[in-house]
Parts: C-alpha cells; sequence; structure tokens
C-alpha cells in the first residue's frame, strides 16, 4: 500500500464512522413509522452522504491540524488527538487536502440532487452542515458555546432532520424530539475528547468550552447533557408505548455518566480519561442503535 493510500485511510478514521451509521439508521428508522413507501435507492444515497461529509471533516481536520502544527502539539488516543498518519506520512499532505475536497464535492452532489428531486427545504439542512465542516477547525473552535453543541447539531437534528425529510418529503416535532437524543450524545462525545488537549489546543488559539471555563464545569455541562438525554429517551419510550426491551435503549446512556461521575468524585478523571472517553463513545454509537431498532420494531 502506497504511503498516500495509508495515510488516507487512517486520517479517515473509519471506526468513527460508525456514529454516522448508527444516527442515519435511526432516521431510516423513524421514516418507516409513516404510511409513506421508503426508496432504498434514496436511504443508501442519504447514508452515502452522510458517511462522506463525515469523511470530509475528519480528513479536514487532520489536513489543518498538521498544518498549524497541533497534530505534534496533541498526545494521541485511540479516541482523540487525530490519527497521526501525516506526522509519519508528511509527504501525502497534499493527496489528503485534495481527497478533502472529493469527498466534500460528492456530498455536495449528493444534496443537490435530493434538493431537484425532493425539495428545496434541503438546502438549508445542507448548507448549515456545510457550514459546520468547513468552519469547525477554524473558526468555530474558538467559540466555546458554539463550539459545545455544534457536532451535536451536525449529529442531530441535521441528519436526523435530514434523513427522514429525504424520505418522506416531511418533518414533524415527535422526530425532531428523537433527534436531540445524539445531539445531547455527541455533544458529549466531543466535549469529553477535549479535556485532555487543553493545553495544545490553546496554543494553536482554540477557545473551545474546557478551555474558556475549565474541565470541573466541562464535566458538569457533561453530565447534565447526559440527564437531559436519558429524561428525554424515558419521555419518547413512555410516550409511544414501547415495550419493555426498548428500555435497554437507556442503558448505554447511563453507564456514561455514572463512570464519569464516579471518577470526578476520586479526583481522577484526567488519570483515567481514555475510560470516560470509551464509556462515552458507547452511549453515542449503541444508545441510537437500540433506539432504530426499537422503533423499527414497534
Amino acid at each position: 500500500m502506497s504511503n498516500n493510500s495509508a495515510a488516507l485511510l487512517a486520517a479517515m478514521r473509519l471506526p468513527f464512522l460508525l456514529l454516522t451509521f448508527a444516527v442515519v439508521l435511526l432516521g431510516i428508522a423513524l421514516a418507516t413509522t409513516t404510511n409513506i413507501e421508503i426508496s432504498i435507492t434514496s436511504a443508501v444515497l442519504v447514508m452515502c452522504g452522510a458517511l462522506t461529509a463525515h469523511i470530509s471533516v475528519n480528513l479536514l481536520n487532520e489536513y489543518q491540524d498538521f498544518h498549524s502544527g497541533l497534530d505534534n502539539l496533541t498526545e494521541k488516543t485511540p479516541f482523540s488527538g487525530g490519527s497521526g498518519a501525516l506526522i509519519i506520512m508528511p509527504s501525502a499532505a497534499k493527496f489528503i487536502g485534495k481527497m478533502t475536497v472529493l469527498f466534500l464535492v460528492i456530498t455536495i452532489v449528493i444534496g443537490l440532487y435530493f434538493a431537484l428531486t425532493i425539495g428545496l427545504p434541503i438546502v438549508l439542512i445542507g448548507v448549515l452542515g456545510l457550514a459546520i465542516i468547513l468552519l469547525y477547525t477554524q473558526w468555530i473552535n474558538t467559540k466555546p458555546i458554539l463550539c459545545l453543541i455544534s457536532s451535536g447539531l451536525a449529529f442531530g437534528p441535521l441528519m436526523i432532520l435530514g434523513t427522514y425529510y429525504v424520505l418522506t418529503g416531511g418533518v414533524t416535532w415527535a422526530v425532531f424530539l428523537v433527534a436531540l437524543v445524539p445531539f445531547f450524545l455527541t455533544n458529549n462525545l466531543l466535549l469529553i475528547n477535549q479535556c485532555p488537549d487543553i493545553a495544545p489546543d490553546k496554543s494553536v488559539g482554540r477557545n473551545h468550552f474546557p478551555i474558556k471555563y475549565g474541565i470541573n464545569k466541562s464535566l458538569y455541562v457533561y453530565l447534565a447533557f447526559a440527564l437531559l438525554a436519558i429524561i428525554n429517551t424515558l419521555a419518547i419510550l413512555l410516550s409511544y408505548n414501547f415495550p419493555a426491551l426498548a428500555y435497554t435503549t437507556l442503558i448505554p446512556m447511563i453507564i456514561a455518566p455514572v463512570v464519569v461521575l464516579v471518577l470526578m468524585k476520586r479526583a481522577a478523571i484526567i488519570n483515567n480519561i481514555i475510560i470516560a472517553m470509551a464509556v462515552s463513545v458507547m452511549s453515542a454509537i449503541v444508545s441510537p442503535l437500540l433506539l432504530a431498532l426499537a422503533i423499527y420494531l414497534s
């Protein structure tokens, strides 16, 4: 395998695409609850568009962090700090830049196709998503509150509502309520991942929530988001009379904040940050999958 190909595969951060897969499946499951016949072609295309958008974000972050020097400053973990691919293979940087553009163009083309065949309202969702992709590393990361909610906005309301609209031609408040589940969980995923990188991020001009307000306040926000996700999911399950098995959706949501709370009480959160990250990843990916399964089976 060439250096370019190896760097591309690493920079794409393929395991993280499971989050997109889970969230889009949740949107598709919601669409199946209607009396509208779901187009398999549209479902596949919307999944492809979401995945290429996520890949373009990952590649752009790797490319920009390499050129800013941040890549050399962060300590790599399985969940944060980037892949380090361009540190090992710096000659692949130009290729990664080109691939970023390619995946972004594919995303835009799929979005334009839906705008022309389904309706123009999808353009608003697409433009907001595109803005988050392009502005996240260089600008959004300097705005603490916006940075706090931008990832959740992209993987929650934008992705869920976009998927549902493409497949059904409309949106409902109930769908928006479900979209809040990945909103809260993804916000937490990115928030906890930022905690160990405060010093290097600050050195390159970033000013995200943990930099601005510190780790303790960030962890209280994490617990608040986790509680909101649990309450929101419980309201959904109770409102629509889901069977008892559907309540397993809550298990990953409960495990993550309990683990973080225990680590906070022991003043050991940073020393055990990998554990906190792992349970946050589990919560963000497994909970939407379980909720999607519950909706589909019900």
